[in-house]
């Protein structure tokens, strides 16, 4: 496996940081997915996609534990990117762990993954 070549995603009030470990690529996304994040979020999932393709990852992890809201424009750009991954091949999974004490993301996130179960898992973080 190659080095990652994908950079942070940073913003004045929405970043998305990139890690990886093994066969997993994991983004770490925090703050505000506002007006402003939209075109900077839809740029960046693109290249989340051709990273993981490249590295032949086997899951792409979005950790939105940190991230405190996301309007429906920039859930269009997770549509997007699922229903890319979806077709890909080879694929890979992507897995949301999310924060159970924000209700929208148990919510939201239902809905990215009945649009793609064979693709999609979503799991809640433990209390510490």
């Amino acid at each position: 496996m190659s080095e990652l070549a994908l950079g942070a995603l940073t913003g004045d009030s929405f970043q998305a940081a990139p890690a990886l470990d093994g066969s997993r690529l994991t983004l770490r996304f925090s703050g505000s997915g506002d007006m402003n994040a939209i075109s900077p979020l839809s740029l960046y999932l693109k290249q989340v996609h051709e990273e993981a393709l490249r590295l032949s990852v086997s899951e792409v992890s979005c950790d939105l534990q940190q991230l405190v809201f996301m309007n429906s424009s920039c859930f269009k750009s997770f549509v997007v990117w699922i229903d890319t991954v979806k077709n890909a091949e080879p694929g890979y999974k992507i897995r949301f762990l999310t924060d159970p004490n924000l209700h929208w993301q148990r919510r939201s996130l239902e809905a990215l993954r009945r649009l793609a179960a064979n693709v999609v898992t979503i799991e809640t973080a433990t209390a510490p």
